[in-house]
């Protein structure tokens, strides 16, 4: 969630330097297969900085980016709508997004092209769900949630027992998880419909969280010795656990979860790797991996993961659950992933790159 920038007038510049290390990404991470498979196809790539010429009417759906000191809003045809340098932390969604400052008591948000949407005075660390519709607040000792509109008025708010550890944000609906290992679905009007509290283990923990694209599963996981990933089902306004599984990992950190598009397949936070769980036959695959997961997408025909390691990045490109389309090492201290449809975006320090998924 954090990001910085080069400045406007060295653009020109920094794409030219880039231009040579740009040509062979391409014949390094792309290369064309001799038979028939699949195979990713470069198809532009986009010198970044803070304050470039951006596009002057939208030629279709924007999506967010990240590259490393960089962020903002483009299109697959490769036009900028928005380019900016986070100042401390970042809120990013599908049509706006908060640049926090060092002292986040007043907050701005904008839209897609870095327009004043609204702002409001807030105590809290404020965050947007990924539509950008909906804004919560967290309480700055996590002893709290609050949902509030562009008025800066409270709507609902909820105390916790325990600090809040984890959350997974999801439209007018958020899953919360606590330090004492309990997990909390807060609905639309601010009630608790379902809390659950965490397998036994020897240190109750909640440690990351997830919802399904369609919101019928929610994936946690929590405790220490041992750490066990749950499935949880909704169905007729009930939540019930539809899996438990006893993890191999030791984090002591908030881990990231993600479900695959067709909710399916759960991608999970392994150290050294990435776990896909099969939810339907219940089997699990891991890539290991050295490293620490930095970046993961996923739409309906693969999954892309960056992993941040001692030396560099390590890029990997996978149909789940186990089929590996491309594995590489990359010179890149932070590298960002987005998946849209076939294409997949690579942010790198400077430019951000299209490639797509093809047959072949």
């Amino acid at each position: 969630m954090a990001d910085s920038i080069f400045r406007n007038r060295r653009e020109g510049r920094v794409f030219w330097l880039l231009l040579p290390l740009i040509v062979f990404l391409y014949l390094l991470l792309f290369p064309r297969p001799g038979g028939r498979e699949s195979f990713m196809r470069p198809v532009w790539s986009k010198g970044v900085s803070a304050g470039a010429a951006v596009a002057s009417q939208a030629a279709g759906p924007t999506w967010y980016f990240r590259a490393a000191d960089e962020f903002g809003y483009a299109d697959l045809q490769g036009n900028l709508y928005y380019v900016g340098e986070t100042l401390y932390n970042l809120s990013l969604s599908d049509t706006g997004f908060i640049n926090y400052g060092s002292v986040p008591d007043h907050v701005v948000v904008m839209n897609t092209r870095g327009e004043f949407q609204y702002s409001i005075k807030t105590h809290g660390y404020p965050l947007l769900e990924p539509s950008g519709q909906v804004l919560y607040s967290i309480n700055t000792d996590r002893s709290g949630l609050r949902r509030i509109d562009s008025e800066g008025q409270v709507l609902w708010s909820v105390v916790f027992s325990a600090p809040l550890a984890t959350a997974a944000l999801a439209g007018e609906e958020c899953v919360i998880g606590l330090l004492d290992g309990r997990m909390l679905l807060v609905g639309a009007d601010g009630v608790v419909e379902h809390e659950q509290a965490a397998g036994r283990s020897r240190i109750p923990v909640a440690l990351g969280s997830a919802f399904s694209g369609d919101r019928s599963r929610i994936a946690l996981i929590s405790g220490i010795e041992p750490q066990r990933l749950s499935v949880l089902q909704r169905r007729e306004g009930q939540t019930t656990t539809e899996l438990e599984l006893v993890l191999e990992s030791d984090f002591r950190r908030e881990v990231q979860l993600r479900f695959a598009a067709d909710n399916r397949y759960l991608f999970y936070e392994v150290e050294q790797g990435l776990g896909v769980l099969d939810i339907r036959k219940v089997s699990r695959t891991q890539f290991i991996i050295p490293g620490v997961l930095e970046s993961l997408d996923a739409d309906s025909g693969f999954a892309a993961a960056a992993f941040r390691r001692a030396e560099g990045s390590r890029l990997l490109v996978f149909r789940p659950p186990h089929s590996v389309l491309l594995s590489r090492d990359l010179a890149a201290e932070q590298l960002y992933v987005k998946v849209i449809g076939s294409s997949l975006i690579l942010g790198l320090d400077g430019f951000i790159l299209r490639a797509d998924l093809l047959e072949g």
